[in-house]
């Protein structure tokens, strides 16, 4: 049943999913434009292929993610260029790996709060850090250009539902959902806006 559910929510994203050209805001059109539908390929995608293939039995899947998160990842760190990076759950080799190289200079890469009081990027996993609660949580280190990066947002109906609560909050202004992954801007002075975006 946790699967076909799951499955269905991903029939219904994509039905109910916009691409670039339903976008109307400037700012998450040159994102989509730019980085989510830059299908080039990249040398580091044939490397987090081959550490994939030595640590994961599924070839396509790290961690509960599809392959394609990872190759995403790294596109977004090149793009926004975050400087430092917090990591909300236990270290992932991997996505270590593809932050070091979006950007090898970046200053910190951590999976703790204390002594950070701004932070560019944060990746969380829903199934670990129930969205609504933990953004409350990272407000204090958050800035106008902080991006949050939850993954697993559809993974049962505690991370569904949390995820429709955090769009709530007034502080967030942009919303982008993309199934695997959801993301979180606060951008002052743009609209509020939630966007599907067919991924």
């Amino acid at each position: 049943m946790y699967n076909i559910r799951y499955g269905l929510n991903y029939l219904r994203h994509r039905f109910l999913a916009n691409n670039r050209h339903g976008i109307h805001s400037p700012f998450v059109y040159k994102l989509i434009d730019t980085v989510i539908y830059d299908y080039r390929g990249q040398k580091v995608y044939r490397d987090i292929k081959k550490i994939a293939q030595k640590q994961h039995s599924d070839k396509g899947v790290i961690n509960t993610l599809p392959l394609k998160f990872y190759h995403l990842l790294y596109r977004f760190c090149v793009y926004l260029k975050p400087q430092t990076i917090l990591l909300a759950d236990a270290e992932d080799y991997i996505t270590e790996f593809v932050i070091k190289q979006s950007n090898p200079e970046v200053q910190s890469v951590s999976s703790t709060t204390s002594g950070i009081r701004q932070v560019d990027m944060i990746l969380a996993d829903a199934l670990k850090q129930r969205p609504v609660s933990y953004l409350e949580k990272i407000i204090p280190s958050i800035h106008d250009d902080s991006v949050i990066i939850f993954t697993n947002i559809y993974r049962n109906a505690s991370t569904r539902q949390s995820w429709e609560q955090l769009k709530l909050n007034q502080q967030v202004r942009v919303t982008i959902d993309l199934f695997y992954i959801g993301l979180v801007f606060f951008k002052p002075g743009m609209s509020k806006e939630d966007f599907r975006v067919r991924y």
